[in-house]
């Protein structure tokens, strides 16, 4: 621990809030005497979040957070599940009154879920009913759904733009505010959204827009400044009239490259913040809710020739960014917006950027940070939510929805805590969204159809196989008496057992896969070592095996496992240490 001076500072990311308990204009269900607005369960089991649980991840965090003295607060973004009005005003409930109970105080950013343009769009959502129906609530009113019992219009579910949409959450930084030591924004250090707007335009050029900018930078206790980041970028689409539907493009993609090109004006601030802050012997700490290096450990090349562009792929910072933010003088920012655990740092000469990408309250592997200031390093813990018990109002909702409509929801039911049920959350979506949206066919039919000793067993087969004809390569390889004694010989050089690769599936497989890659060294806690090294094993066959042809399934395969040895070796990323000279990062040793 380094000598401390300041407070320490908790840092939530993609809270997604849903006020479980809000008057949306609908009756919803009753249970233990309480209302409830609840999202359908089917929704979650294909969403990379999950709805009901927000409500309590977020108190839990908050008391959390407060039981240990810890008083300020940074908000990364999607604090809401949608923008919509009335969650938007039941965040500011939550925070308001753990700011009068415990002295809290909170500096948030916007995220692509809060807010959207100058005018704001409509948001519906499927709600239970008590019958284990559902109902549309939605803020338009021409929307119509033929399974829905009833679809209701309310202006509550609407997600407002710039500025009403920062309303409410006027008294969280976006505004100056008693107590602050210093308050600015890139226009100067009044408030007024008018005095804060800038000008995009189209590709083509022809549509130019004034929009606010939600940015400031304050000093919340003497020495240290917060540099709050608004990265949301709407930019005019060519031919679309102002105020027309899809006037503006959406921002999910956009991120620190759009920056670049759209707010260069930000960056020019943030070097004259960062200049001030170095003769006035500030220490200067970054936050915005999109990430400025990828988070996924320099996988990206590998996902695009696996995958084709994913929506993850695409969302991944340039090294131009990485450039930009080393020239701003910025050296550490946190970022949210993909739910991934993970710290990545880029050099450039004798400078370091390094980027802590936060996990979400409502995806695997559900956690927050608390970041200590040193005078020489900054300490960055992870603290899980994952003990949280579930509570009785969800599970009994769950199942007032799950016998009408026969859901399959794997073990999302079966589990007592939180934890848990995101556990059992992104098991559930690897064959309920990845592989039907994201993966190849005839690989997901493979992943689908195989166990890991089949694919330990393909990374013996010399011979190039084409995808169409892996099934039947695999199957006849298992006959092959004299490579099976090669697969079970090579495998105990690496330390691992034919006979336990044959009980684990490749779809188990995959979703321990897609635990690392959002997890990182979190997700080790759900995956025994044994597994692990399993996985490790049949990699490194497919690594010795040499490179095949690009077409050939081994390929494919090859990347898959080079992509979870990236994924589990990367930096320290639960609890660590940055030393604020040198960047030199240093895991942070768990006391015996």
């Amino acid at each position: 621990m380094p000598p401390v001076k300041h407070p320490r500072i908790a840092v939530i990311a993609d809270a997604h809030f849903h006020d479980l308990y809000a008057d949306y204009g609908f009756p919803g269900i009753v249970q233990n005497g309480r209302r409830l607005t609840f999202r359908l369960l089917a929704d979650t089991a294909r969403s990379t979040r999950v709805f009901n649980e927000s409500y309590f991840a977020l108190h839990h965090t908050l008391d959390d957070i407060a039981a240990r003295g810890i008083r300020h607060v940074v908000l990364l973004g999607d604090y809401s599940d949608d923008g919509q009005v009335e969650t938007v005003r039941g965040v500011k409930r939550v925070l308001d009154s753990y700011a009068a109970r415990f002295g809290m105080r909170f500096y948030a950013t916007v995220g692509n879920h809060d807010i959207f343009g100058a005018d704001g769009r409509h948001r519906s959502k499927r709600f239970l009913n008590a019958d284990g129906g559902y109902s549309i609530l939605s803020s338009d009113p021409q929307l119509r759904d033929r399974g829905a019992h009833a679809v209701i219009a309310s202006e509550l579910m609407y997600c407002q733009g710039y500025p009403g949409g920062l309303d409410a959450m006027a008294d969280f930084g976006f505004y100056p505010r008693p107590g602050d030591i210093h308050w600015e924004t890139p226009f100067g250090t009044d408030g007024d959204p008018a005095a804060r707007l800038y000008e995009v335009h189209s590709p083509d050029g022809k549509t130019t827009r004034r929009l606010m900018d939600a940015s400031y930078l304050v000093e919340p206790f003497p020495g240290v400044w917060l540099l709050m980041i608004d990265a949301n970028v709407f930019v005019p689409v060519d031919g679309v009239t102002p105020g027309e539907e899809g006037d503006l493009a959406d921002s999910t993609s956009a991120g620190w490259n759009a920056m670049l090109v759209h707010k260069r004006f930000v960056l020019d601030w943030m070097a004259d913040v960062s200049r001030r802050a170095r003769l006035g012997g500030k220490c200067l700490l970054a936050f915005s809710h999109y990430p400025v290096l990828d988070p996924l450990d320099a996988t990206v090349d590998d996902e695009v020739a696996l995958l084709g562009v994913t929506g993850m792929s695409e969302r991944i910072p340039q090294a131009a960014v990485a450039e930009a933010l080393i020239a701003a003088g910025v050296d550490i920012h946190f970022s949210g917006h993909l739910h991934v655990n993970d710290t990545a740092q880029y050099r450039s000469g004798e400078r370091f950027l390094t980027n802590i990408a936060m996990p979400s309250l409502v995806a695997f592997p559900g956690a927050y940070k608390v970041l200590t200031i040193g005078e020489r390093s900054f300490d960055i813990k992870t603290v899980g939510i994952d003990a949280m018990l579930l509570d009785d109002d969800l599970r009994q909702a769950y199942r007032l929805e799950v016998v009408p409509s026969r859901l399959e929801a794997g073990g999302l039911l079966e589990v007592e805590d939180y934890g848990g049920f995101l556990y059992e959350h992104i098991g559930h979506l690897v064959g309920r969204r990845y592989l039907k949206r994201e993966w190849p066919k005839n690989i997901a039919a493979m992943i689908r159809g195989l166990d890991l000793a089949d694919l330990a067993t393909l990374g013996l087969i010399e011979e190039p196989v084409a995808a169409v004809d892996a099934m039947a390569a695999i199957a006849a390889a298992r006959d092959d008496t004299g490579l099976q004694q090669r697969l079970a010989a090579r495998l105990i050089e690496h330390g691992a057992d034919i006979s336990l690769l044959r009980g684990i599936s490749a779809l188990a497989f995959l979703a321990d896969w897609y635990r690392v890659r959002m997890g990182s060294e979190l997700a080790l806690d759900w995956i025994s070592a044994q597994k692990i090294a399993s996985y490790q094993a049949v990699g490194q066959l497919f690594a010795d095996c040499g490179g095949h042809e690009s077409g050939a399934v081994q390929t494919q395969f090859t990347l898959i496992f080079r992509m979870f040895t990236k994924y589990i070796s990367g930096l320290p990323s639960r609890n660590f240490s940055l030393d604020r000279t040198s960047g030199a990062i240093e895991p942070i040793l768990a006391k015996a």
